[in-house]
């Protein structure tokens, strides 16, 4: 798999496969970032694909202290799943 990248221009985490980008996208509000949608290219779902680049959103959130919204249904099934997410987590 292909490095997991952060464009802050964009607001977005991702990885470029030959299928297409899978990306995580956020808003930032101050120091906190609304994990809004997910996306992977259809033939890669079901990999792990999304829960490895929501992963290397919220490291990047907590090595910033940071706060997230997971207003992505995806990212908050997978926070009722991740202990460690919780904490990061805030309500709208």
């Amino acid at each position: 798999m292909s490095e997991i990248k952060h464009d802050t221009d964009a607001q977005e985490f991702y990885v470029e496969t030959p299928e297409g980008r899978a990306l995580l996208h956020y808003e930032r509000d101050g120091n906190t970032l609304n994990f809004h949608h997910t996306f992977v290219p259809p033939p890669l779902r079901g990999k792990g694909l999304a829960e490895k680049i929501v992963s290397a959103g919220f490291e990047y959130a907590e090595k910033n202290n940071m706060k997230v919204i997971s207003t992505c249904p995806y990212v908050a099934r997978l926070v009722m799943k991740n202990s460690d997410w919780k904490k990061l987590v805030v309500m709208e």
